[in-house]
């Protein structure tokens, strides 16, 4: 039998260390690397072309949404499951539509991940009921604006500024003036229609950038 070679992504260790143990405790399963964020994730992929790539959506870099879409432009061949607490039907839909094969929700048992790698690897699209339930629910008009409206440098500066993160440890983490930051920070708020960074974070949120 065929041993799946599985790349692991989420920034909680305690997570990683968990699915990793499910994971190895399956016959022919194998993780050959975890990663912490999501630029890690791309990397890793690009140089390990793994079967299967596991993905939290809540990371540190891109998202998981974000990494599937850039997974996508260089592999057609891993196939993506997120894994994931966000139930939200919009970040599911942003979750599929970006190139993911399955999403199954952190609560599961563990014939059920075996069930979604399984499903996966063999072409496949897993969901978990939960989550087929929340996408047969009729959604009313104007929830799917969600955060595609937002370039991936105002991405990045609302994902730090909803983790609690001031403008000079922004600026210093993404390599630019606190200015620039506060130029940024000001168009999201526009944007999104909110004043504070109350109204930034609870959007964060809602739409899957940090738990």
């Amino acid at each position: 039998m065929k041993t799946l070679r599985i790349i692991l992504a989420d920034d909680q260790l305690l997570v990683r260390a968990g699915v990793r143990a499910l994971l190895e405790s399956l016959p022919g399963h194998e993780v050959i690397a975890e990663c912490a964020d999501g630029n890690q994730a791309i990397a890793e992929v690009r140089r390990q072309k793994p079967d299967i790539t596991v993905l939290d959506i809540a990371m540190p870099g891109p998202s998981g949404i974000e990494v599937t879409k850039t997974i996508r432009q260089f592999d057609q061949a891993t196939r993506i499951l997120i894994l994931s607490s966000i139930d939200r039907h919009e970040v599911i839909e942003q979750a599929m539509a970006a190139g993911a094969n399955g999403y199954l929700l952190k609560d599961f048992l563990l014939a059920e991940l075996q069930l979604a790698v399984q499903t996966v690897s063999d072409n496949g699209c897993f969901l978990s009921p939960r989550v087929q339930e929340t996408l047969n629910q009729p959604q009313p008009d104007g929830d799917h604006a969600g955060s595609t409206v937002l370039t991936v440098r105002q991405t990045e500066i609302l994902r730090l500024v909803a983790s609690g993160k001031t403008t000079k440890e922004i600026a210093r983490d993404l390599e630019i003036s606190p200015k620039t930051v506060e130029f940024h920070r000001a168009q999201l708020m526009e944007r999104i229609g909110v004043h504070d960074v109350t109204g930034l974070t609870r959007y964060a949120m809602q739409y899957g950038l940090i738990t």
